[in-house]
């Protein structure tokens, strides 16, 4: 039964990054329909075994924080999207739990990343398709996307994939199987880069800076693969350049004029009105998932949006949880620790201009940051992004904890 919860699981993680591509008819996503049986699978591994494995402490922070949204209710200006927003927090625990259970070894949390990899391919495929037949995501600016996901989120979706596939090249083995997942991960870079580009998202050339710095920096790159990678990414930069449409590379261009501005897209005077909205409710905020009733429209600023709809308390423990996670990834040996830490930074630089504080992906890969840790002595072979040692001794919080129980 654990085999099944782990495969299936592997499946979900696949899903994920396109869940808004498909949904069944009165059922909701994909995604949603297949956490609902990955639960089950995990519920009937818990039962079975008669044992789960102990949270960390950022499960109980995360805990803490979930819990506050629901507590706000009670004052909410806006009760039917804080009823939605506890929905989708009791869904999302229930599948942070599911993965810290499912991914304790490192090539569980190596196949994780894998996945998530061949789920960004479904996004590529789905934009270039609608790039190439015509179908535009924002018409009056010509950008392009997946269908059924917004320009924007998509950029960061794919933004995240690059560190992971980078990672995955560098370090899988020679086998057969494994020298062709090789060419999949390093397809996926340039590739990705294509399909972001498609959706003329500024912030995605700002976001990319962590990658780039991480691929210069990485020490356990050798100087002949950087300089191969650099040059499969011009020449693949020169190939797909003459595609991208003019309005898009003229789009991208007024990065710069944007900032100089103050407008960042109209942002700026949703997050002004935003901070409003919290001068009137400094300490309790104004409901989880309210905010977007009292201005009209998300915050588009994850950090602005958490604030004003959980107060500073809300605050307080969101950074709180930031802070584990970081603190988790400084903790790993060098390689690995550069590696979360680009990950998490791709996440923050995009979480600037969105609003993804309830998103399964933001809650899944700070996760995975903590797995990351928890795989710490697991193995003794080297996986992407899981240590295989580490110079001061476990703490307790990172042991590999079981609770059992006895089901009668």
């Amino acid at each position: 039964m654990r085999k099944v919860a782990y495969w299936s699981s592997l499946l979900l993680l696949f899903v994920i990054p396109w869940e808004d591509s498909i949904s069944v008819i009165n059922m909701g996503s994909l995604a949603k329909i297949m956490g609902v049986v990955v639960a089950g699978f995990w519920l009937a591994v818990i039962l079975l075994e008669g044992k789960f494995r102990k949270p960390h402490l950022f499960h109980v922070l995360v805990l803490f924080f979930f819990l506050w949204n629901c507590v706000s209710i009670f004052w909410s200006l806006d009760t039917k999207s804080t009823v939605q927003r506890l929905i989708t927090y009791s869904q999302i625990f229930l599948l942070m739990l599911i993965y810290w259970e499912m991914f304790q070894k490192p090539e569980g949390l190596r196949a994780g990343l894998q996945a998530y990899v061949f789920g960004g391919y479904a996004l590529i495929v789905s934009t270039i398709y609608n790039f190439v037949i015509g179908n535009v995501a924002i018409q009056y600016e010509g950008r392009y996307s997946a269908t059924g996901v917004n320009a924007v989120d998509l950029a960061l979706l794919l933004m995240i994939g690059l560190p992971l596939a980078m990672q995955l090249f560098f370090t899988v083995g020679n086998s057969k199987w494994e020298k062709l997942l090789r060419a999949i991960n390093l397809l996926y870079v340039p590739l990705s880069i294509f399909a972001i580009i498609l959706t003329g998202s500024r912030t995605s050339l700002i976001a990319m800076i962590p990658f780039i710095l991480f691929l210069v920096g990485a020490r356990q790159i050798r100087t002949n693969q950087k300089i191969a990678f650099f040059i499969i990414l011009v020449i693949s930069f020169l190939i797909f350049l003459p595609f991208v449409p003019d309005s898009i590379l003229k789009r991208l261009g007024t990065i710069g004029s944007s900032v100089g501005t103050g407008d960042l897209g109209g942002r700026i005077n949703l997050w002004r009105q935003a901070i409003a909205e919290l001068a009137r409710h400094p300490i309790l905020g104004v409901g989880g998932g309210a905010i977007a009733s009292s201005i009209g429209s998300a915050v588009h600023n994850t950090f602005i949006s958490v604030v004003a709809e959980t107060g500073f308390v809300g605050l307080l423990l969101f950074l709180s949880i930031l802070g584990t996670v970081v603190y988790g990834a400084l903790r790993l040996p060098k390689g690995s620790s550069a590696f979360w830490l680009t990950v998490f930074m791709t996440w923050a630089i995009g979480a600037l201009s969105l609003t993804w504080e309830f998103k399964k992906l933001t809650w899944i890969f700070l996760n995975f940051v903590i797995i990351a840790g928890g795989c710490l002595d697991q193995s003794r072979v080297q996986s992407p992004g899981i240590p295989v040692d580490r110079k001061s001794s476990r703490s307790p919080e990172m042991e590999d904890a079981t609770v059992t129980f006895t089901v009668i």
